[in-house]
């Protein structure tokens, strides 16, 4: 059997975006979600849906999005601007120190762990350990935690495998944007199952989410997010990954190598 992990990043981010990963939950065919601890009022939603979401709720580590550091701005004075905050998008990260990086994820992982959550996998806020100065960064988090991480293309895939890291054998991106239909979602399912083996695991990122007023405060996706819940949620996405032979499954069910 087939099988496709569709997790839900930015859990916490806002009010209204908690209840639509919920919901694309417990009606859809969302079976986890990463959680950020950096925006305001985070640990607060973390720790309301800590039991309900345990063994399905991963960390999602920021170094971008334009909120404060856990650590103190002066401890980690290359992962902050002027003001700082983190830089909002990943293009705009200048030069960074490793040892900041370092200490900083640790200390948002054991700020999630004080919400009570043992997180079940890992991945990035606007992917930034696709950044090669990153990624070491990342890889050596991942194998010290022993949990699955999201590899966004398949030598990142290789090289976490190689260092006993959990990943699945390839990532869709691509349900994200204007585009936003069931048959758009099956057809990215497809494509990505159609060169890979019968017992292959993939992975869909997915950004549901409640249109709130801080949402669209924050963000300039937002509507979007809750067409998100609707294909997620559809009946015939159900219907059409049963037609492919696949099967939605969570985090335990990534592959260790």
């Amino acid at each position: 059997m087939r099988r496709l992990m569709i997790n839900a990043d930015d859990f916490a981010l806002t009010d209204g975006v908690c209840q639509g990963i919920l919901q694309a939950m417990e009606r859809g065919v969302v079976r986890a979600t990463t959680a950020m601890t950096r925006p305001e009022g985070a640990t607060g939603r973390i720790t309301a849906h800590a039991a309900a979401l345990s063994g399905r709720m991963g960390i999602h580590f920021q170094l971008t999005g334009g909120h404060p550091p856990c650590l103190p701005p002066e401890e980690v004075p290359s992962l902050v601007t002027a003001q700082g905050v983190f830089p909002r998008k990943r293009m705009d990260i200048g030069q960074v120190s490793a040892d900041e990086i370092r200490r900083e994820w640790r200390a948002q992982l054991d700020l999630l762990r004080s919400c009570g959550v043992s997180p079940s996998h890992m991945d990035t806020h606007h992917h930034v350990h696709k950044r090669p100065d990153v990624f070491p960064i990342y890889l050596e988090t991942a194998r010290e935690l022993g949990i699955p991480a999201r590899a966004t293309n398949p030598a990142m895939a290789a090289a976490l495998r190689a260092a006993g890291v959990p990943c699945a054998d390839a990532f869709i991106t691509g349900f994200f944007g204007e585009d936003l239909t069931t048959g758009r979602f099956l057809e990215l399912v497809a494509a990505a199952f159609a060169l890979l083996p019968g017992s292959a695991v993939v992975e869909l990122m997915c950004h549901p989410g409640k249109n709130d007023a801080e949402l669209s405060r924050i963000s300039a996706y937002n509507q979007a997010r809750e067409q998100e819940i609707a294909v997620l949620s559809s009946p015939e996405v159900r219907i059409g990954l049963g037609a492919m032979g696949v099967a939605v499954c969570g985090p335990e069910d990534i592959p260790r190598p």
